[in-house]
């Protein structure tokens, strides 16, 4: 599903991803992931180490990770942009921040 754009699709939340493990919050790095990943770290849930920095980007109502440039182009089909808060340089950006929704 990731890279095409469905009918009524839509950005949910920000979410980094680490290998396989996607943790998701209102804005990436917030509390609630940050509450998570220290949960996941206490109880050796996952090896950080092993797979290095983390990717960020959003998921859809559908569960898919998304990178910053793909969930931009999502997020603009489906008219989510708040243009007035648009934290992107130029209208010619490519990439999504979650201040940019909300």
């Amino acid at each position: 599903m990731s890279n095409v754009l469905i009918e009524g699709r839509f950005v949910v939340c920000a979410a980094c991803r680490y290998g396989d493990l996607i943790v998701c919050g209102a804005r990436h790095y917030d509390m609630v992931m940050h509450s998570q990943l220290r949960q996941i770290r206490e109880d050796k849930l996952f090896d950080f180490e092993a797979v290095g920095r983390a990717e960020q980007g959003f998921i859809d109502q559908f569960g898919v990770f998304m990178s910053r440039e793909e969930a931009f182009k999502v997020a603009k089909a489906a008219g989510q942009l708040n243009v007035r808060r648009l934290k992107t340089p130029h209208p010619d950006s490519t990439e999504l921040f979650s201040e940019d929704l909300y």
